[in-house]
Formats: structure tokens, C-alpha cells, sequence
């Protein structure tokens, strides 16, 4: 029972300091209206977005890892 009892406690602990670090970030980040607009076509954009998950589908597979 007393495990049980650390154990809620630690992941109380956890989620109070993962909420608390997140309040940070939130504050200091820059708001996201504020962004620049993205001069990239759409349709590049669609293209290099496919080839990094093949990209990275090939790494992590070895399919391109041995070359």
C-alpha cells in the first residue's frame, strides 16, 4: 500500500513540474500570429514532405542506412 501510495505521489510530482516547465515555455515563446508567411509553393512543400518520410522510412529500415 505505501508503494502505491509513493507512486501516486511521484507521478503527481511529475505532472506539477511538466505543467510548470509548459507555463514557461508558453510565456516566453513568441505568439504563433506573429510567424512570417511561408513563400514556399504548395506543391514543393507536398514534395519535399513525401521524400522526408521516405527518407527517413529508408533509414530506419536499413534500406538506406547501408549506403
Amino acid at each position: 500500500m505505501l508503494r502505491l501510495i509513493l507512486i501516486v505521489a511521484f507521478m503527481a510530482v511529475v505532472v506539477i513540474a511538466i505543467t510548470a516547465v509548459l507555463g514557461t515555455i508558453m510565456a516566453v515563446a513568441k505568439p504563433s500570429a506573429g510567424k512570417e508567411p511561408d513563400d514556399m509553393p504548395v506543391k514543393f512543400r507536398r514534395i519535399t514532405y513525401a521524400l522526408l518520410v521516405v527518407l527517413l522510412f529508408g533509414v530506419t529500415t536499413g534500406w538506406l542506412g547501408g549506403v
